[in-house]
């Protein structure tokens, strides 16, 4: 009763806060390229915010394509044709700073900046602003967890040495440790993670290489999981979705992933005893630390709405972002889409924690997460990393540290590697 109030509650002050003044000549049209939320509550969200518009605007939702880079592609194609009819884009929290320098992105100022930011966590504000500038609305978050088991281990693991270890007393059948080792962009979110943990980045604040020390040990921390012989042996070719369904199958004892995983061993539990099982000792902790005593940082996930600044309605498009973000959607995209909130105040929702019990754990990781790379290049770098550092088990830290501090120099620099 207290989540219904609260949901209640919070959804009349949304309903009075969406209204805006009709325009003479009916409402105008804003197409937004977005996946369709399986729950449908974009789709709603589309809707309602289109109706209590006053007739300013119409949003249509046009699906994205099947994967994240076939979706990238296509907003990159229309961006650069300049196609005034393309107003509003789901975007990737990487993306920003290369639409944002490409000019494509209109920028949020004044009262519309102020209202997008209000109640995001810091993390999630500066993954929406590229050079202190606000170019897309905070729409939903993420950060990586540690999952486990407790009925076969006592005492969640707090660093990455204290995990291995704990994974090696454990047989091999149920004892293993599951991450995201294939070449693709979760390899870089371990590596980023394990390297901001370790206190280093990748690149400098103005954009030059860093890395350094921390990446030699956060690449030995990667080589030492994958030679523990506790990795999973499919772990060079391992997405999230795979480490998820062996953590399933009760071949795991340990998992590096985003919070979906929780609900889809909810889902899980249901098709058989093992998976059962393994749902009801589900539990978490926070993001592995490199040294004790000092936090662990997740990279930072989620997704954020950009208006195009070739649209034919900027002023409509950027209210309609606004509107789909506010509060009473944040909590309906968390507790029927599982995606995580951007607002803090969110995390304490009755309805929220109840589908998210560990909500209190999620809040403080990404009170401690970092961002990847924020450079107009960052699909150069995210390859150089995973062209470098690839296969886990055979990544040879300072020499290949260096190799990649070379890569990307030369990268940034406008040339080849």
């Amino acid at each position: 009763m207290a989540a219904a109030v609260a949901i209640a509650a919070l959804c009349a002050l949304w309903i009075a806060a969406c209204g805006s003044s009709s325009g003479s000549h009916g409402p105008v049209p804003l197409v937004y390229y977005s996946p369709l939320d399986p729950g449908g509550t974009n789709i709603k969200a589309a809707k309602t915010c289109s109706e209590q518009s006053h007739g300013s605007y119409n949003i249509t939702i046009t699906p994205e394509a099947s994967s994240a880079d076939a979706s990238r592609q296509l907003i990159v194609q229309r961006l650069a044709a300049h196609d005034p009819d393309f107003s509003l884009l789901n975007m990737d929290t990487i993306w920003t700073a290369e639409f944002a320098a490409a000019g494509w992105l209109e920028e949020l100022t004044g009262a519309d900046r102020q209202e997008a930011l209000q109640g995001v966590l810091p993390i999630v504000a500066q993954s929406a602003e590229y050079k202190g500038k606000l170019y897309t609305v905070p729409l939903n978050t993420n950060a990586q967890l540690l999952w486990y088991r407790k009925d076969l281990v006592k005492t969640a693991p707090t660093t990455w040495a204290q995990l291995i270890a704990d994974a090696q007393k454990l047989p091999a059948s149920e004892g293993l440790i599951e991450e995201q080792g294939a070449q693709y962009e979760g390899y870089t979110v371990w590596f980023n993670s394990v390297l901001a943990s370790a206190g280093g980045s990748v690149l400098t604040p103005v954009g030059t290489p860093s890395l350094g020390r921390p990446a030699v040990v956060a690449a030995q921390i990667i080589r030492d999981v994958a030679t523990s012989g506790r990795a999973d042996p499919s772990l060079s070719a391992n997405q999230e979705n795979q480490g998820d369904l062996a953590f399933q199958a009760g071949k795991a004892a340990f998992m590096l992933n985003w919070p979906y995983v929780y609900a889809a061993g909810r889902t899980a539990a249901a098709t058989g005893p093992v998976a059962k099982k393994v749902y009801e000792n589900m539990a978490w902790a926070p993001y592995p630390a490199v040294y004790p005593q000092v936090p662990g940082k997740s990279s930072v996930g989620g997704a954020n709405i950009g208006v195009s600044v070739y649209s034919k309605y900027p002023k409509q498009a950027i209210a309609a972002a606004l509107c789909m973000t506010r509060p009473y959607w944040q909590y309906q995209e968390a507790i029927n889409e599982g995606l995580p909130p951007v607002i803090a105040s969110a995390y304490t929702n009755p309805a929220v924690l109840k589908a998210y019990p560990f909500a209190a754990t999620l809040l403080k990781q990404l009170k401690n997460a970092t961002t990847r790379p924020q450079t107009p290049f960052y699909g150069d770098v995210t390859l150089a990393i995973q062209q470098t550092l690839h296969p886990p088990a055979n990544i040879n830290p300072a020499p290949d540290i260096t190799s990649l501090h070379s890569c990307l120099t030369t990268l940034l620099k406008g040339g080849l590697c």
